[in-house]
């Protein structure tokens, strides 16, 4: 990927024949994965490895080993056997049907 640097912040990064444009002040890529994410997309790695800057600092806090730990120092009590389960009848009954494999709105498809 060839990055071009517009700003200190925003950059245009040339991914074969696409463009996509990086804003690493509001963590945010034209691609859309960087904003959905909260996890630096490729293009936004190439921003950063442009800047000789480290990703550490464009990730959600919530990827951080601190809460990875908090997530986890509640206990969770397994779920007794199926067979034990007592189920209202209204929700047994409630159909859920399977994804239709159509694409997310505001997700691009890879």
């Amino acid at each position: 990927m060839r990055v071009r640097a517009s700003t200190n912040y925003i950059h245009t990064v040339i991914d074969g024949v696409k463009r996509f444009i990086v804003c690493l002040q509001n963590k945010r890529c034209s691609y859309g994965q960087f904003q959905l994410d909260e996890l630096p997309c490729p293009h936004a790695l190439a921003a950063l490895r442009h800047r000789s800057e480290s990703y550490e600092n464009y990730c959600s806090p919530y990827y951080t080993r601190e809460r990875l730990l908090q997530t986890y120092e509640i206990p969770v009590d397994p779920l007794p056997d199926k067979s034990k389960w007592n189920v209202p009848q209204y929700i047994a009954e409630e159909v859920v049907m399977p994804p239709t494999g159509k694409r997310q709105p505001g997700r691009p498809q890879k």
